[in-house]
């Protein structure tokens, strides 16, 4: 391995090296693909999964960090215990958000807001550090800062619901009624769905077609006919 590629590594930069292998078609793939689904499993808040993914190959995530840190880590995590771990590479976004949130709880709202960017910093794709991180600039009246935070967090997860009540927050507070609330709608819908199909790229599966969707409750016209029918047979009785 290079040392471009240890430095990416190492400075949490995990997606960009593993673009670049990709691109050059040669290096350590698998181990950077495991260690991208661990982190899209922390994204999600899904601590089995992160664990499940970090001991799926071991041997490769072996040589690039140390596998046995990396699950003592995750479960910490698990535990929301991230005081250790905020300098590590992997883990190190979602510790730093794991901080945030204990900020808000404790009323720190401008520590939060530092904890958020800088887990956003180290994982840019951290769809959930963007949103938190946009929340509080809101709190703290930071309206442009909040925009500009939503604004990361849609573009990594355009599925993401929170993203959606954020912003619907921001055009309440801006007195934009007629904004806010196709917004929610919005954020409501995706709250609706599986989580599979909250995650970055997920498409809705394709509607009902044929006989399905033409006895379906919303089209309420069998029904009528269904009522006729049971009158005039309770009328012939």
């Amino acid at each position: 391995m290079n040392e471009d590629l240890q430095q990416l590594i190492s400075e949490g930069r995990i997606a960009e090296a593993l673009a670049r292998v990709r691109l050059a078609g040669e290096g350590p793939r698998a181990g950077l693909e495991a260690l991208e689904q661990v982190r899209l499993s922390l994204r999600m808040r899904d601590a089995r999964g992160a664990l499940a993914a970090a001991g799926s190959d071991r041997e490769a995530i072996g040589d690039l960090v140390d596998a046995g840190e990396l699950e003592r880590a995750l479960q910490d995590l698990a535990a929301e215990r991230f005081e250790d771990w905020l300098e590590h590479p992997v883990a190190g976004a979602e510790a730093w958000l794991q901080k945030g949130l204990l900020d808000v709880a404790e009323g720190k709202l401008q520590d939060a807001r530092d904890a958020f960017a800088e887990a956003a910093r180290r994982d840019r794709h951290h769809w959930r550090a963007w949103t938190n991180l946009g929340n509080a600039e809101l709190e703290l009246g930071n309206l442009e800062a909040a925009e500009a935070a939503y604004a990361e967090a849609e573009k990594v997860n355009e599925n993401y619901p929170e993203v959606y009540q954020g912003r619907a927050a921001l055009e309440k507070r801006r007195g934009r009624i007629d904004r806010m609330v196709p917004l929610l709608k919005k954020a409501q819908k995706l709250r609706l769905r599986p989580r599979e199909q909250q995650l970055p790229g997920a498409v809705l599966p394709p509607r009902r077609s044929g006989a399905g969707a033409l006895f379906s409750f919303k089209n309420r016209w069998w029904i009528w006919i269904a009522l006729i029918l049971l009158a005039y047979w309770w009328t012939r009785r």
